[in-house]
């Protein structure tokens, strides 16, 4: 019990006179993206849109509770510090609890959290609200990276992730609408940006409600697939390689995980390449202001941000999916590329306009987090070790975070350190990106060169149906990298 994946201890409850091959797997896709994505693409979008709310409330008056504007960026560095010490716990929770009851009340207490922002008025409160949603806020990627993981192929992970992680621009322009929006309420006894957490707070709360409701805990238990569909569903999955779900924590898992030379590259690639999106996040309308923009304005241009960050995942994430899932790195590269540019015309040019479409060139880079999400559900298999890759990469991301908007506490409003230190990050970033390339490749190579011997010893050692059967992709010759 717990040596292999739950989904082989499913598949074996059946004889092999009672699988079916007639069931359309095509139909069965059609149930599932009823139901898992609009719910996984509702989570991202929530935990963008609730995270970044601090960013239009620079501009709608927070900061005058501060003692000092540079007290703003303690607000966005804060939150990542409550990631980066309950992510391990979310690691243990998913493995342990089941999966969408331990999620949807994690996304029940965030929305609690959000509307308690409302009541803070001073630096101290705001800092305490701001580290508890970073606290109960860690579970939304890493879950949203596991459930998808559970549900769909390697391939079809591109595109539904790409809708998923789309949402990040979809919640940029919303929010700059509700900005705009609340902004022009008038109210006698709470200010605008007050408001604005207390209604998405309340709606987040609705949304963990449903998600409560209606997520299962895995493909096995879903009350929406037959038993026949199930199977053919597994049977799809197979060829991940990964596994679907195991509630047993396995050390050998983590050992894997610390010895795999990929851990380390990625977690390097991953801090250095999330500072500029904790800066972008929390201090992309600020820096629209600077150009000469009132705070009402200042929120609607941040609009052709969420587009561009739409733009920026969709594009890489639907050419991976014709590419079979391979050139991540090109991908990487070319939005670090866009990125380069625009904090060069940051850095060099005075026109307000030319300097606005800089701040959404600089935003693409941002967008490097979703093929790092991609990265290592294609690379991660085992299910504890892709859980504990998964929280790694987290708090690498939060460390990122974390650095990021303390970048821009000087020179104010020029902001220039900060500036040429996002565009020497991102000049850093690209040589980390092509090794990791460059490893994946190499470990391919060494797999496609494996003696009949090894293959066969391995095939008497784990059997023929070892794709569930919860090795990592170490253990796993069969196992291909995606680079």
């Amino acid at each position: 019990m717990g040596k292999y994946d739950d989904a082989h201890e499913f598949i074996h409850k059946f004889d092999s006179s009672e699988k079916q091959d007639e069931i359309n797997i095509a139909s069965v896709y059609r149930k599932i993206d009823m139901r898992i994505l609009p719910l996984l693409s509702g989570i991202y979008f929530l935990q963008f849109l609730d995270k970044a709310l601090i960013n239009y409330a620079g501009v709608m008056g927070i900061k005058d509770h501060l003692d000092n504007p540079a007290q703003f960026s303690d607000l966005a560095t804060i939150l990542y510090a409550g990631y980066i010490i309950c992510e391990p716990f979310v690691a243990f929770g998913f493995q342990k609890l089941p999966f969408a009851k331990f999620f949807g009340v994690s996304i029940v207490l965030w929305g609690v959290v959000v509307t308690l922002h409302s009541a803070c008025l001073n630096y101290s409160s705001l800092m305490a609200i701001r580290f508890l949603l970073g606290c109960v806020e860690a579970t939304a990627a890493s879950g949203v990276l596991v459930c998808n993981g559970m549900w769909y192929s390697h391939k079809q992970q591109l595109s539904r992730f790409g809708i998923i992680t789309s949402q990040v621009g979809s919640a940029t322009v919303v929010g700059g609408l509700l900005s705009f929006g609340f902004q022009h309420v008038v109210n006698g006894s709470l200010e605008s940006w007050q408001i604005l957490f207390l209604v998405m707070g309340l709606i987040t709360v609705v949304f963990g409600v449903m998600v409560l409701v209606i997520l299962p805990d895995n493909p096995m238990n879903c009350k929406f697939l037959t038993d026949q569909e199930k199977l053919a569903l597994l049977d799809h999955l197979k060829d991940n390689q990964t596994g679907i779900e195991n509630k047993t924590f396995k050390w050998a898992h983590v050992k894997s995980y610390l010895k795999d030379k990929q851990s380390w590259l990625i977690h390097i690639l991953t801090i250095i390449s999330m500072i500029p999106t904790g800066a972008i996040n929390t201090f992309s309308v600020t820096i629209i202001g600077t150009f000469g923009f009132d705070s009402k304005k200042s929120a609607l241009m941040q609009m052709p941000v969420g587009v561009s960050s739409i733009l920026a995942i969709l594009i890489p994430m639907y050419s991976l999916y014709y590419l079979k899932g391979n050139y991540r790195t090109a991908m990487f590269v070319g939005l670090l590329l866009i990125a380069i540019a625009g904090y060069f015309i940051l850095i060099y040019c005075t026109n307000t306009y030319a300097n606005l479409f800089a701040v959404y060139f600089g935003n693409a880079g941002t967008c490097v987090i979703t093929l790092i999400y991609s990265w290592n559900n294609r690379n991660t298999a085992g299910y504890t070790k892709r859980l504990i890759r998964n929280c790694g990469t987290m708090i690498c991301i939060a460390i990122g975070g974390l650095i990021g908007p303390q970048l821009f506490k000087t020179d104010a409003p020029r902001y220039l350190p900060a500036k040429i230190a996002l565009l020497v990050i991102s000049f850093v970033s690209i040589p980390l990106v092509v090794l990791l390339g460059f490893v994946s490749r190499w470990e391919n190579q060494k797999r496609d060169n494996i003696s009949e011997k090894d293959s066969s010893d391995f095939h008497d050692h784990y059997g023929d149906d070892f794709e569930y059967k919860d090795l990592t992709d170490v253990e796993n010759i069969h196992f291909r990298y995606g680079y």
